[in-house]
């Protein structure tokens, strides 16, 4: 009963044989029982559902867990971005008012300002996340080569202990806590051989565990994204890129949220940013500033290569001098401003981001809509699979688990039963002395 509440215990029964007979004259007197064996409850099939199941659930878990922080990352500062960007277009509706106006151009670099900085937070803060998903797949690539050993060493000592290790209930109890853990990280296949040890491999075919031989994981960066890459090597020198291959478990929404997922959302809002800053530098660079130059840039240029989301600012004659703002098209006029109201309207007009037709503010809301139905879908999918999880391993456990009930149920039989032979023997100890003492 200590092992109760011990993850993965096997219980185990002691198989009694009839104890060989003593013949005493014509009387053929049984001697009782013998201990026979000690047995595992151990079913492999509803263990096997186990780890299956265990890989679902592992892998809707970890979707579940980053989808939510992206999502708090998306709401917490799209809700700002939101306000930004309307409050930047605001500003320049309120330039156009009065073109002149000191405290109307430092608004609307003011404002300008706060935008950028809610577009370079998100993207960093997702980049941030994508660099936290790809330690994670180097972490959990250590854990199944430390998870592969341990299981060549249970092998091992299965060997040693010859037909009585292949029935050893605590070995077995490794051996199915170990599986059950590699199988939430990655999908496996497995068959237990003649001898009772384990043979692993992925769900590709690629061998893992073979008697006491091991081929091991790596993590390798990539030249191409510096991102972790994982190898399969085997005992001969050939190594396979296996990243592309894993179908479930934790290892693998990893690898889909670092260059799926997370990477999705980087360039919703890196897009974002190249059409704000495209759009709204096209119509400034047109107009004439205050002090009469033209072909100037609001934002900073877009480069060719790199997320420009990670740096998008205010241009440096801008940050300069609030006179670098263009409000009109005009060169002989300073009051003119159709430049600004160009700008202004920019704010409701349907722009194309991304192959679809749309406002600015509407897209924020877009990406936050996203994440909202992503996360959601997440969350009832991990909620299902540990349900079925939990059923799974409750079949299991009617047969390996130890049951407290049961216990108490054998424990009050062996005592009455204990009771009874106490009594009988009281009875004829009785019997005898008055006997004995009937021919004294």
């Amino acid at each position: 009963m200590a092992n109760a509440n011990t993850e993965g215990y096997i219980r185990q029964e002691t198989v009694l044989d009839e104890s060989v007979s003593v013949q005493t004259g014509s009387l053929n007197l049984g001697t009782g029982v013998t201990a026979a064996k000690v047995i595992a409850c151990y079913d492999k099939f509803l263990e096997a559902s186990v780890a299956k199941e265990n890989n679902a659930t592992e892998e809707a878990t970890t979707y579940e867990s980053y989808f939510s922080r992206i999502e708090s990352i998306l709401n917490e500062d799209n809700t700002s971005l939101t306000t930004n960007i309307a409050d930047f277009f605001n500003a320049w509706q309120t330039l156009s008012t009065d073109p002149t106006s000191d405290v109307a151009r430092t608004n609307v670099v003011t404002t300008g300002e706060n935008m950028c900085d809610s577009i370079r937070t998100i993207y960093s803060e997702l980049k941030n996340l994508q660099t936290e998903v790809d330690s994670n797949v180097a972490e959990q690539i250590n854990e199944i080569n430390n998870i592969l050993n341990s299981l060549a060493d249970v092998n091992d000592q299965i060997y040693k202990q010859g037909e009585e290790g292949k029935d050893d209930a605590s070995l077995i109890a490794q051996k199915t806590q170990l599986l059950k853990n590699l199988s939430g990280i990655t999908d496996i296949q497995y068959f237990e051989d003649d001898n009772g040890g384990v043979t692993v491999m992925t769900s590709g075919g690629k061998l893992l565990v073979s008697g006491v031989s091991v081929n091991e994981l790596s993590a390798e960066k990539s030249a191409e994204d510096d991102c972790y890459r994982v190898i399969w090597g085997s005992d001969s020198g050939n190594s396979v890129d296996i990243t592309d291959s894993f179908q479930g478990g934790s290892l693998k929404a990893l690898i889909d949220l670092r260059d799926n997922e997370i990477p999705q959302f980087m360039d919703t809002i890196n897009d974002l940013a190249v059409s704000l800053a495209t759009e709204v530098n096209n119509a400034h660079s047109t107009g004439y500033t205050a002090n009469g130059v033209t072909g100037i840039n609001f934002f900073k240029d877009i480069p060719t290569t790199g997320d420009y989301a990670a740096i998008i600012a205010i241009s440096d004659e801008v940050d300069t001098s609030t006179d670098y703002i263009a409000t009109t098209s005009s060169a002989d006029s300073t009051t003119a401003n159709d430049i600004a109201l160009a700008i202004a309207d920019l704010g409701s007009n349907s722009i194309t981001i991304d192959g679809q037709s749309i406002t600015y503010t509407d897209y924020t809301a877009s990406i936050e809509a996203q994440i909202g139905s992503l996360s959601q879908n997440a969350q009832e999918l991990s909620e299902y699979h540990q349900n079925l999880l939990a059923t799974v391993e409750a079949q299991r456990d009617s047969v390996s688990g130890v049951s407290i009930d049961e216990e108490m149920t054998n424990l009050i039989k062996f005592q009455t039963a204990y009771q009874a032979a106490a009594r009988l023997l009281n009875t004829a100890d009785t019997l005898f002395t008055t006997l004995m003492e009937a021919f004294q």
